[in-house]
């Protein structure tokens, strides 16, 4: 049961995210950073399929939050950040999983 629920609060915070993305970068974005996450989650949930795109997803989804966190005011952007914790956990450990190449 728990697994479930913190499935679901991933899944509310990758909606959050890609409609806060959706509304400030636009719909490409959007679907690029839910394009890269659904790609880290495979990788992670079979971690012998890392590969050399992994780290490009991170990166994917840093930058957009980097370019988000440009174009918001700091408290909007605090606030995207206080509403995605499971997805910035999420992406410390795939990048502390990706062997080093």
């Amino acid at each position: 049961m728990v697994i479930i629920i913190n499935l679901e609060v991933f899944r509310l915070e990758l909606n959050y995210l890609k409609q806060v993305a959706k509304g400030i970068l636009g719909d490409k974005a959007s679907g690029e950073i839910s394009e890269a996450i659904t790609a880290l989650v495979t990788c992670f949930l079979s971690p012998n399929t890392y590969d050399s795109l992994s780290l490009s997803y991170l990166q994917t989804i840093e930058q957009y939050i980097n370019q988000i966190q440009q174009e918001i005011e700091p408290d909007k952007y605090q606030l995207l950040m206080n509403n995605i914790p499971t997805i910035r956990i999420f992406m410390e450990k795939v990048k502390s999983e990706i062997p080093k190449c």
